[in-house]
């Protein structure tokens, strides 16, 4: 055991000197007590207790001020709860009873996540952000209610909305130090991203705010507008965020030849599980809502954050020491010596 504030003991050396060395200035002396008639040892003892209960008393409250700890012990630091973005396609192909389904589904699977941050963006032609990650489940219920088909265009970048969607987790990183338009322009290259970029990524490596980040895309098409989504998945990946994708056969044109779409499809998948992600290719959307539970399970497990050093303050055992023996000189002086 260790004291943080031991110099708090030396109060206890004039108290020790008062209890200990003053003498009262009269008094009479008996070499034995049993020379007193129908003096009664036991309540002559306890006549003297209290004032050894007062030190004890002030011992151990002074014991509790000095803060006692344990030793270093090894402990985890866990989270259990992650920010998640869901990230929605509303291009033409969604129009109808798809955008219902896709967002029942996504309410279902809010309500599943009281622990967890969510937010929401949506892509066509462009992307945007609907809300921001939050707690507020009715204020995610409301803004679901809110998203309709093509309110971003007609088309699909998924690549958009990936990138949309790493805003929203960085958001509160950007500040008034990084821009978004260079970042972009940092990850939109066609090899490995660059420089803007990378320093953004070290700046949220030191502060550590990146760790369970996680973002959920659904699309129903192949993107074949807006920046190759390859590229914001290689940003997620250097950032941590891990991404999975739930896709539906297009229901519609893409506009993007046969060949050239499984390409797309191809590379989509393998960046998707760089991140450390699954891309889920449902059939129907009874399937996606199983890849949506599924996603929820996988999403699910205890995560440790770091191991660290820590000390227990262990004050409380001195504190109610002190409260006890301040209790039983009261009780003594003013309930037991009382008695005849």
């Amino acid at each position: 055991m260790n004291l943080e504030h031991p110099i708090f003991l030396l109060a206890l050396i004039p108290f020790l000197f008062l209890l200990f060395l003053k003498k009262e200035k009269k008094y009479l002396g008996y070499s034995s007590v049993r020379h007193l008639k129908g003096a009664n040892i036991m309540k002559t003892c306890i006549m003297h207790l209290p004032r050894y209960l007062c030190f004890f008393s002030i011992f151990f409250a002074t014991l509790a001020f000095s803060k006692p700890q344990s030793d270093y012990h090894e402990t985890e630091t866990t989270f259990q709860g992650r920010e998640i973005i869901l990230s929605i396609d509303t291009s033409f192909s969604m129009t109808g009873e798809a955008m219902e389904k896709i967002k029942d589904i996504a309410m279902g699977f809010i309500k599943k996540r009281s622990n967890d941050m969510i937010g929401i963006t949506i892509y066509g032609t462009d992307a945007a952000l609907v809300v921001l990650p939050t707690w507020e489940t009715p204020l995610l219920e409301k803004s679901l209610d809110r998203i309709m088909p093509q309110l971003v265009g007609v088309r699909t970048a998924i690549g958009e909305g990936i990138f949309t969607s790493i805003l929203a987790l960085i958001e509160r990183d950007l500040g008034q130090v990084f821009e978004i338009d260079k970042i972009r322009e940092s990850i939109n290259r066609e090899e490995k991203l660059g420089k803007y970029a990378i320093d953004f990524v070290k700046m949220v490596e030191r502060r550590g705010t990146m760790k369970n980040k996680v973002i959920v895309l659904f699309t129903d098409g192949i993107y074949n507008v807006g920046i190759n989504p390859v590229r914001p998945l290689r940003f997620a990946k250097r950032l941590g965020v891990k991404i999975h994708v739930v896709s539906v056969p297009a229901s519609g044109e893409t506009g993007v030849e046969y060949e050239q779409a499984a390409e797309r499809i191809a590379s989509l998948k393998e960046g998707v599980e760089s991140t450390g992600g699954k891309y889920f290719e449902a059939e129907n959307y009874e399937e996606v809502e199983k890849f949506y539970e599924e996603i929820n399970k996988i999403e699910q497990d205890k995560i440790v954050v770091e191991k660290v050093l820590k000390k227990k303050d262990m004050f409380f055992f001195p504190t109610l020491a002190s409260i006890f023996f301040l209790f039983g000189m009261v009780l003594i002086e003013n309930v037991w010596l009382k008695f005849p």
